[in-house]
């Protein structure tokens, strides 16, 4: 099947009268005389050019060169003919294609991908499609796993090096987390938090650019790129970059079944977070603690109990949640929005309920976040924090010095409640959850507001009646009910004389 056939298919899913494809643009639909962006990355140049080939002939190129337009007629595996103006503009192209029916073009028949020149279609119109920023784009040779719905790149089967797509099966059938390439060494499993390194060969440089290319992960200035795609049937989050000795590539295995709170041994009233109508709501814990997946399993808990509209922003999509008692719109981080202050900007004027930052990491996105709490939106968000008083201070460092006493006066007021989780290596093999969990009461926010957090930890040893859970009585449950070593904990208490003191006394 040639490549531009999967758009072919999604213009006829969508019953679309035309579709116009732009270097450097993300495909759009007309649709009862509207221009709709589809679901989809920006399409880099080499992949429209590749369209282009499979339309025109190679005797109508010479033409289409000195013209700079030409109108062809493509007729597709399935057997529809297609009608496409070929523009060259800048330094790529812009196909309009207007769909004219099963065998309407008259001429013998034609292998998918041949094309000849046509006096059809001379009313079809060259409607620019939105141009969205995006770190993934889909590959030319993803050809058979483009849907209507998707929102992140599809990658077909044969697309990946064979290699790779082995080392995800066997990552799936260790149970692991994460799969680590870089370029001439052994590949890694990340497996209950602990790096293994597979028996396997050296990955090459050229299986990792082959990966990268057929994902249609371009690696930006900065020597980085993050992506989406499903491999195999298997989704992952993946990050490529450039290191001393090559490339490097990072793939997350991401579960397609959506997590409940049960599931991930969180504590099942942190369920009522849900339940708040307005405010802020922090997940915080170190990168691989599993924050991102607490809130996807506290939005499926809101989907099953609550009529809400809720709008996430996601860098990328990792679970795709289906419509139950919510409206769910998931917006991916450079696929539908330039980034999470823009997409939080958005957000509130799509009238939601319930806001879902994957991760407050800027001035601008907080500032944002702040406001929309402040507004009477429920916001939840992630921060890369080891525990509340850190998290509450990472956000408001991110302020000028200037602006942190009015940014100190706006968190007291919104933020509801910090949960900090850390994942901790059993006796039995896996990792078990131990958290932290600070309510914002009046006495809390004062502190907030008297820049005076160095005094939290008091509180919230504490703070039992008011429903403060210390960190350290989280990881002493897990010693005394012998799912963890007392030594393994010991590394991850804030406090090892209270938490030496909790797990003597209860």
């Amino acid at each position: 099947m040639a490549a531009i056939d999967s758009l072919l298919r999604v213009m006829a899913l969508r019953d679309a009268e035309a579709m116009t494809v732009t270097t450097g643009q993300v495909p759009s639909l007309r649709r009862g005389g509207n221009a709709e962006p589809m679901a989809m990355p920006a399409l880099d140049a080499s992949l429209v050019a590749g369209f282009v080939e499979e339309i025109v002939p190679p005797e109508g190129r010479p033409a289409l060169a000195e013209r700079r337009s030409g109108e062809y007629v493509y007729r597709t595996a399935s057997g529809e003919t297609v009608a496409v103006l070929v523009e060259l503009v800048g330094a790529g192209h812009r196909l309009v294609v207007r769909r004219q029916g099963r065998g309407a073009a008259a001429s013998a028949p034609r292998s998918p991908g041949a094309a000849r020149r046509s006096s059809a279609p001379d009313s079809v119109t060259a409607t620019d499609s939105v141009s969205v920023s995006a770190a993934v784009s889909v590959s030319a040779t993803a050809t058979d796993s483009v849907s209507a719905t998707d929102s992140v790149s599809a990658t077909a089967p044969d697309s990946v090096p064979a290699a790779i797509r082995s080392l995800l099966a066997t990552a799936a059938a260790h149970h692991a987390s994460d799969l680590i390439l870089s370029q001439d060494l052994a590949p890694r499993l990340r497996v209950d938090g602990d790096v293994i390194i597979l028996d396997d060969p050296p990955t090459p440089a050229t299986e990792l650019a082959a990966l990268l290319s057929a994902l249609g992960a371009r690696l930006t200035a900065t020597g980085s790129v993050d992506f989406g795609a499903t491999i195999d049937g298997q989704r992952v989050r993946g990050h490529g970059f450039h290191h001393e000795r090559g490339l490097g590539v990072a793939l997350r295995l991401i579960r397609r079944d959506v997590p409940s709170l049960e599931r991930l041994g969180l504590p099942a009233d942190l369920a009522d977070l849900v339940k708040l109508r307005s405010g802020l709501v922090l997940v915080a814990g170190p990168t691989g603690s599993g924050k991102s997946t607490t809130l996807v399993a506290l939005v499926a808990h809101l989907n099953r109990t609550r009529a809400a509209h809720v709008v996430t922003l996601e860098d990328p999509i990792e679970y795709q949640h289906q419509p139950d008692r919510c409206l769910i719109h998931q917006r991916e981080i450079g696929v539908h929005a330039s980034s999470f202050a823009d997409g939080l900007r958005a957000a509130l004027r799509q009238t939601p309920d319930v806001i879902v930052v994957g991760e407050l990491r800027d001035r601008e996105t907080i500032g944002v976040a702040l406001s929309a709490a402040e507004t009477g939106h429920l916001v939840l968000g992630t921060v890369h924090a080891p525990g509340a008083a850190v998290a509450i201070d990472r956000l408001i460092d991110a302020f000028p010095e200037h602006q942190q006493r009015q940014a100190r006066t706006q968190l007291a007021a919104v933020l509801r409640v910090v949960v900090t989780q850390h994942l901790v290596p059993t006796r039995s093999g896996g990792r078990a959850v131990a958290i932290e969990r600070v309510p914002i009461t009046a006495a809390v926010a004062a502190l907030i507001r008297k820049n005076e957090l160095q005094m939290l930890g008091t509180h919230v040893q504490t703070g039992r009646d008011v429903g403060m859970i210390p960190l350290e009585k989280s990881l002493a449950r897990l010693v005394r009910t012998q799912q963890v070593e007392p030594v393994v904990a010991r590394t991850v208490a804030a406090d090892l004389d209270f938490f030496d003191h909790v797990t003597r006394t209860g």
